[in-house]
């Protein structure tokens, strides 16, 4: 593990005093730090959800160290300007990070993540770009199931919409902004959950009703900003989807129809409300792809086979540049034109490595060994947040599964008569206790994906770990 990066995924500390039986004391865990990485072409915003999070922001390139250092309290949204660059993003308590030119550039567009990184909450802070330039800019909330909703304004104290929405229904903000551009809107659903769209532009994934961004029923707005038109790209990454693209305003069925594996299909649009329903899990994006033949200035993460945005396998759209950061040492990665099957790129990456790409405007496969996240785009102007979310549901289960074999460990040891060392209680888990556990680790990541507030929904798929992924992320706890 390259600890001077900080590559540590969730660097909590077990402390592994030696034991000598069973009224020993148990492995204690101390303060956790939740850390994900980006790149930005400008700046980052820091969101805070809790009173005193404690952030820092690292340099990844060049001369490492500590970039910023703050405290952000619930509400607060605070302006790092980063420069551009690839940046680690550390806090000890859970907080969302927009990147980008979200201040700089406000030809942005992006669906708001909690601070858990779910796209579907019943409660997040939103923040809006400080200008506004065609007058087609919005907000809009989606409602997951039937909600009753408010979007304040903290910092204003002013109440800009309170409303009641079906499952499936929507209200689209526009005048209503007019008085609080550039705030942060807090939007609470007293009853039910939503996703929040913010559209100054295209270039941004779309969530699925689960909350991750890769499912088969989504929702979303394709606007006109910049080119009169936007592209509805739906990607399939691996298996043959049947998909039916509906306008919700009209009704009208836009696309009914196979989307090959491997492959998207992109619908240009101009103003329209739609849904995407597939029989198999897709993955939905809109970007230029079709319109705009390169060039086009946005970024956007990837989602990822598994639609958790940290993953082994994507799809993504670009518009002329691409980046790959890994998250593991040892991750063996190609990318790949997904048409022409041209590999793009091969080769190793370690933990905190990032890979920047100028592959041109297309469509890529990005594959990894170990897990990794994908950032397609062109230019400096765009924004996304980042897939932190995946990793705290993750490095929590991960250091429960941890304390769990470590205190059977004790027990083991105690029940043949003989104190546990240090090293035996610090080893790396093994094949027999990752056989015994794994079930354990995959219901404690499905529960904490679960969206907060959301009623009867299935259980979330929990993203696989492989035993060595386990390892090294258990290997700085």
């Amino acid at each position: 593990m390259h600890t001077a990066l900080l590559v540590a995924l969730a660097s909590s500390v077990l402390t592994a005093a030696p034991v000598d039986g069973p009224t020993s004391p148990k492995p204690k865990v101390s303060s956790q730090l939740y850390t994900t990485y980006f790149y930005t072409a400008g700046e980052a915003i820091v969101q805070g959800y809790e009173a005193d999070t404690h952030v820092r922001i690292i340099t990844l390139t060049g001369k490492k160290g500590t970039l910023w250092e703050g405290v952000v309290h619930r509400g607060d949204a605070t302006v790092v300007k980063t420069g551009q660059g690839s940046f680690g993003f550390l806090s000890d308590k859970k907080a969302s990070i927009l990147v980008g030119t979200p201040q700089s550039c406000t030809c942005v567009g992006y669906f708001a993540k909690d601070e858990t990184g779910s796209f579907r909450s019943n409660h997040m802070f939103v923040q809006t770009p400080p200008a506004a330039s065609s007058g087609k800019e919005k907000v809009v909330i989606w409602a997951m199931e039937d909600a009753v909703i408010e979007v304040r304004a903290p910092k204003k104290e002013k109440l800009v919409k309170k409303v009641t929405l079906a499952k499936g229904q929507f209200v689209s903000l526009e005048q209503e902004l007019n008085q609080v551009i550039g705030a942060t809107l807090e939007v609470v659903a007293s009853t039910g959950t939503f996703t929040a769209q913010v559209y100054w532009d295209e270039g941004f994934t779309v969530p699925a009703d689960t909350g991750s961004a890769g499912g088969k029923s989504f929702h979303t707005y394709v606007g006109t900003i910049t080119d009169g038109v936007n592209d509805l790209n739906v990607l399939s990454p691996r298996l043959d989807a049947k998909v039916v693209i509906t306008d919700l305003k009209t009704k009208e069925v836009l696309f009914d129809g196979v989307v090959k594996g491997g492959t998207a299909k992109t619908l240009t649009l101009a103003d329209k409300y739609v849904t995407v329903e597939s029989d198999v899990p897709v993955n939905v994006v809109v970007a230029a792809l079709e319109h705009s033949k390169g060039g086009y200035a946005e970024h956007h993460f990837a989602a990822g086979l598994e639609g958790m945005q940290i993953d082994n396998e994507f799809l993504v759209t670009t518009s002329g540049e691409l980046w790959v950061f890994s998250y593991y040492d040892g991750n063996d990665v190609t990318v790949k034109n997904a048409k022409s099957g041209a590999v793009v790129f091969s080769g190793p990456l370690a933990a905190g490595e990032v890979k920047g790409l100028r592959p041109g405007h297309g469509l890529f496969s990005v594959r990894g060994s170990r897990g990794l996240s994908t950032m397609g785009g062109a230019s400096a102007c765009g924004a996304d947040y980042s897939p932190a979310g995946g990793l705290f549901a993750i490095d929590e289960a991960v250091l429960e599964v941890v304390a769990q074999i470590r205190e059977e460990r004790v027990r083991e040891a105690a029940a043949q008569g003989r104190t546990l060392t240090t090293t035996e209680l610090a080893a790396p888990v093994n094949t027999k206790e990752w056989t015994k556990h794994q079930k354990n680790y995959l219901d404690s990541v499905s529960t904490k994906l679960q969206p907060k507030g959301a009623r009867g929904v299935a259980p979330a798929a929990a993203p696989t770990l492989s035993l060595d992924e386990f390892n090294q992320r258990s290997a700085a706890h």
